[in-house]
């Protein structure tokens, strides 16, 4: 359809008279057009309040997962920082230690690997029994034995955001963290250690993992958009109407108001309200104190920043029809709509949505999983539910994300439909 500009340059040309076509562009600019571009500045002045209106934080908690070389790591990044501070030390074999370790458990942790490999693929190394390796001193190498674990220190993060998102009052969405499923811990399971010479120092511990050894990377670290401090609460707490919670003020001039702010303490708080420049915590503690505070940092990548690989998040599309199911609260009831949910992720890059099935069988053999195990379903008996199969189509050079991509819309539909069980399958 032609805008007004389009339809009044067409009556122009139409009018004859030179002196009558003057008059009439005269009118329309002193009038019409004037009219027009207020008419149309109003509407985008109204066409924004109503976004806004909608669901104005639909991005606010927006979680950005990633790896970075431990030797690339920006510790003044604006956005991304180490998931965890200690995988910054230097590492050190202390051979005492870990000695102590192996006579208590009958193993000891020795290093973490990251695997650049498919989600099955982790699956068959996991299962192996044991490899074979050799622990490298100043003076010599040794022969030994290891075991592989999945690495669950990163993985309890997640569960801990979790819990301090629903302590904070804040509605759940699964972090789409597709790197951490894929860190194994390796232990050493024989006494060669504990028969090393003494005075020897231990250079490395390289364990031999045959066809898996190509995909094994060491001194790789997982990055995420949260940061970690602690605040100091303004003046004195508050008593509350019933004399047994208290509402302590935390002051947010220094930190900046574009972040969000959650508070690290799930057992002492009640309930958290942001105003514009503090958070006003609602607990049972009577005194001042000071608190842990997860931020969730806001921004963008730099363009001139690069990744080894590519940084995910659990962003959706920002559109009209997102913001008003978000407003009303509306399940996905129809094939359609469940189309519309997973590709508002826009990870169509990496794997695309084909469509879906329901049936009886549960894969012996899954290729996906839940990012969101941490979350217990108590009610519902999972030997009557359905499966509800999703199927997707990968695409893009990063193959040995997929099932891990697929494991996040998978994770995310079950949050939608608790009544089925939900797998994905690469097709």
């Amino acid at each position: 359809m032609p805008d007004m500009e389009e339809l009044i340059k067409r009556e122009v040309n139409q009018i004859g008279g030179l002196k009558e076509r003057v008059i009439f562009k005269d009118i329309v600019e002193q009038i019409f057009l004037s009219l027009y571009e207020t008419n149309k500045e109003m509407y985008s002045v109204l066409e924004h309040r109503i976004m806004d209106d909608l669901a104005f934080d639909i991005n606010r908690y927006r979680i950005c997962t990633g790896i970075v070389e431990k030797e690339y790591i920006d510790r003044s990044h604006h956005l991304l920082v180490p998931m965890r501070e200690q995988d910054l030390a230097e590492k050190v074999y202390d051979v005492r230690s870990m000695g102590k370790e192996f006579l208590e458990k009958g193993s000891c942790y020795v290093k973490t690997l990251f695997m650049e490999c498919d989600f099955m693929q982790i699956q068959r190394l996991l299962q192996k029994e044991k490899f074979g390796g050799r622990i490298r001193t100043d003076k010599g190498d040794y022969p030994a034995e290891f075991v592989l674990k999945i690495n669950e220190s990163y993985l309890g993060e997640i569960a801990h955001l979790y819990e301090v998102f629903i302590s904070n009052g804040i509605g759940w969405q699964t972090v789409n963290a597709p790197y951490l499923h894929k860190f194994v811990d390796v232990y050493l399971i024989n006494d060669g250690l504990l028969k090393l010479p003494q005075g020897e120092k231990i250079v490395d511990v390289e364990p031999e993992l045959a066809e898996f050894s190509e995909w094994a990377h060491e001194n790789y670290i997982p990055i995420w958009n949260i940061g970690k401090t602690v605040m100091d609460g303004v003046g004195f707490p508050v008593p509350c109407e019933n004399h047994r919670s208290y509402e302590h003020t935390i002051s947010l001039k220094e930190y900046g108001d574009e972040h969000v702010y959650l508070i690290d303490d799930v057992k002492h708080v009640i309930s958290v309200r942001r105003n514009p420049n503090c958070l006003i915590v609602m607990g049972d503690e009577p005194d001042a104190r000071r608190w842990q505070v997860y931020v969730i940092r806001s921004g963008e990548n730099r363009k001139f920043e690069h990744f080894t690989y590519p940084i995910m998040t659990n962003q959706r599309r920002d559109e009209f029809t997102e913001r008003f199911f978000k407003r009303q609260g509306r399940s996905v009831k129809t094939a359609s709509e469940l189309t519309r949910f997973i590709r508002g992720f826009e990870l169509e890059e990496y794997v695309a949505f084909d469509s879906y099935e329901l049936t009886d069988r549960i894969s012996k053999m899954p290729e996906t999983y839940s990012m969101n195990s941490f979350i217990i379903d108590e009610i519902r008996d999972s030997e009557y539910r359905k499966c509800l199969l999703l199927k997707f189509k990968g695409k893009g050079k990063y193959t040995f994300l997929l099932r891990d991509i697929m494991s996040f819309f998978v994770s995310e539909v079950q949050l939608l439909y608790p009544e089925y069980l939900c797998e994905g399958v690469l097709l």
